[in-house]
């Protein structure tokens, strides 16, 4: 148990069977056990969302030595529930789960006032298969709003949307976003 503890690195692919519930809470109390955790990636592509009752379940406890964060196949409103959960994360990837239907996603993304949560320390953002849902530009609002160290977002859309992405409406959107990072440069691919 004392290897895991020193453990900084941590990459999880998360797989749910039918007769097993994977919450956000289980995985918040495996972090919690990791002290010295400073990168994690965890690959949600194998797993079944979770209802809106378990992704909203929000962890009380900080985390804050994890500095980089990478998920792969997660819904933006349960992502925004890990962010909030590591104010010392200064690197974030998230591939989008795309489900190429036209069903609503697990949780829906909240409005958020970056004066109550507090400020990230994020300095570079990548956000792969975007398609330009309300979710993701709140998302992605909240976090220009709340992390004054911004370097840069990358934005991927997924090249495989049918109709294709609109990245002149996306753009106009994410021009209006406030930006607490006088530096802070989007990259829209």
């Amino acid at each position: 148990m004392a290897k895991l503890a020193k453990l900084k690195t941590l990459s999880l692919r998360l797989i749910s069977f039918e007769d097993t519930i994977t919450s956000f809470s289980s995985i918040f109390e495996l972090v919690g056990s990791l002290p010295n955790l400073q990168e994690l990636h965890l690959d949600l592509s194998m797993c079944n969302p979770p209802t809106e009752e378990a992704a909203g379940t929000r962890s009380p406890t900080a985390f804050p030595c994890l500095k980089a964060l990478k998920l792969t196949d997660i819904d933006l409103g349960n992502a925004f529930e890990m962010i909030r959960s590591f104010p010392n994360l200064q690197t974030l990837e998230i591939n989008a789960c795309n489900e190429n239907d036209d069903s609503a996603p697990a949780v829906s993304f909240p409005e958020v006032d970056c004066n109550t949560m507090g400020p990230l320390q994020l300095r570079s953002v990548v956000f792969k298969n975007l398609e330009g849902s309300e979710n993701e530009v709140r998302l992605i609002k909240y976090l220009l709003a709340c992390s004054p160290f911004l370097k840069k977002i990358v934005i991927r859309p997924n090249s495989l949307l049918v109709p294709p992405f609109d990245e002149k409406l996306f753009a106009r959107k994410l021009l209006k976003l406030h930006r607490a990072s006088p530096t802070a440069e989007i990259d829209l691919y």
